[in-house]
Order: C-alpha cells, then structure tokens, then sequence
C-alpha cells in the first residue's frame, strides 16, 4: 500500500518540522494500517526502511533536546553567580536566580 508508505514519510517531514504531536498521528494511522492488514507484503523492506529512518530522526531529536536542557541549565546555573560592580568599583555579587531548595 502506497499509503502506508506515504504516512512514514509523512511523519519523517513532521518530525523534521518539529511537528511531534502531527509526526505521532501519522504513526498512529500507520500502526491502524498495519494492524488491519492493509500492508503489502512485498513492501516489508521498504516498511522496515521508512521505519528506521523515522525511529533515527526521533532518536537524534530526543538527543538534540537532552542536550539542549543540560546547556540551559548550566548557563542558569552560571547565570546565578554573576558578579557585578558598583560605581566605585567595588564587586557586588548579585544574584540573578532563585536559591532553589534541595530535599534529598
């Protein structure tokens, strides 16, 4: 089915797009697909491709946003120590962000 096929690389564009909650209905349409057995059999290599790719592009987003958060962290928490001056020249440590409270 060219359709099955065509929702895989739907999602691939949406997720490429940062569109996730499009990217999720297109798999979940594939996955309706699937289950009815609307799927050609002889298109499982290429079912198999569409799908990796969309399952690599996921993952590499998934990594991208894990690392975005750490770098945002640390800069907040960088960003906590600021030290500034006065007019005189005289170091004033300024606080930018909250003390957060650590329950352990």
């Amino acid at each position: 089915m060219a359709k099955a096929l065509a929702l895989l690389e739907q999602a691939h564009r949406h997720l490429l797009a940062s569109e996730a909650e499009l990217a999720l209905k297109k798999m979940q349409d594939f996955e309706e697909a699937l289950l009815s057995g609307r799927l050609e059999k002889g298109q499982v290599q290429a079912y198999a491709q569409g799908l990796q790719a969309v399952r690599d592009l996921a993952a590499a987003a998934r990594e991208g946003i894990a690392a975005a958060r750490r770098q945002i962290e640390e800069i907040a928490a960088l960003s906590r120590k600021l030290d500034t001056y006065d007019r005189r020249g005289n170091r004033i440590g300024n606080q930018v962000g909250q003390n957060r409270e650590r329950r352990f």
